[in-house]
């Protein structure tokens, strides 16, 4: 080991996904020691899946890492290059982004890592940095998408491929790929929980890219709670059918929705009856239009 890392002292905790099971610590495993590292000898990975990174969160664990220290070592890989000098030596972060920003930014000179040299392909980093991200549920919804897209569009993963390196179903793993099938300003407010997974499927039901806008503008305005949400999916997916209502409703209708002040739909006919159906938004919602009732 070059002079760069400082003396291996023992193996951290909650690593135990990624070091085999069953080892025990040798100082000549190098895949297997601690070291302390210059933290300005350590970049960022460009296939981390993790792109929004929470700027306050960010301020609070860099008090703990100031604090205690970085009590989890982070999981790099080395990189060498040759230089005029000969061969320089750097490291490229595997796993724990936010926990390098936070040291970044709490001043440390040095972090404890892992060091691995088994991971020599792009499509093995991006697996192990979106394995943790996810066990820790550290990605948001489209980041968690898009992550799953690339192992399946540049690493020729299928689904159940994916499904089996994260521990999730198939279907999690397909439903979750389809948000970024959502317009960019959708998936902006999933990224910034403006919006629920739940939402975002009911959303991409919709095959009326007007309607989608309409019923998400009602979403962020809150005229839509999320217990209707998957009613809304169910009803946006059924196959159209044209219901016989009696023109004469549609006056009485219009005039119901009027005092109400609310949507209100009549459907059926004179001599068969029908159902009227009343939207609220919430529950003083509903108390006004029960007592205009009432009244």
């Amino acid at each position: 080991m070059n002079g760069n890392s400082k003396k291996f002292f023992g193996l951290g905790k909650g690593l135990g996904s990624l070091i085999p099971t069953g080892v025990k610590m040798q100082p000549t495993l190098q895949k297997e020691n601690i070291f302390y590292v210059e933290i300005a000898k350590i970049e960022s990975n460009p296939n981390q899946p993790r792109t929004d990174f929470d700027n306050d969160a960010l301020k609070e664990l860099s008090a703990s890492i100031r604090k205690y220290g970085v009590l989890q070592p982070l999981l790099v890989t080395k990189v060498e290059t040759s230089s005029a000098k000969g061969l320089d030596v750097s490291y490229q972060i595997i796993a724990g982004e936010r926990r390098l920003r936070a040291a970044k930014m709490a001043g440390l000179p040095h972090v404890p890592v892992i060091i691995r040299d088994d991971f020599p392909k792009d499509k093995d980093r991006l697996e192990v940095a979106l394995i943790e991200n996810v066990q820790r549920e550290d990605l948001n919804p489209v980041e968690e998408a898009e992550a799953y897209q690339r192992l399946n569009k540049e690493f020729g993963l299928t689904q159940a491929e994916i499904a089996s390196k994260v521990s999730k179903s198939r279907e999690v793993v397909a439903n979750a790929m389809r948000l970024v099938n959502l317009p960019l300003d959708m998936q902006e407010s999933l990224r910034e929980g403006k919006l629920t997974r739940s939402h975002a499927r009911a959303l991409l039901a919709f095959n009326d890219k007007q309607k989608q806008r309409e019923m998400y503008r009602q979403i962020l305005s809150g005229g839509v709670i999320s217990r209707d949400v998957e009613s809304i999916a169910s009803a946006a997916k059924a196959p159209t059918k044209k219901k016989k209502t009696d023109s004469r409703f549609f006056e009485l209708e219009k005039n119901l929705a009027s005092t109400l002040d609310t949507r209100v739909q009549i459907r059926g006919t004179a001599n068969e009856g029908g159902h009227i159906t009343v939207k609220f938004a919430d529950l003083s919602h509903l108390n006004k239009i029960a007592k205009t009732i009432i009244d």
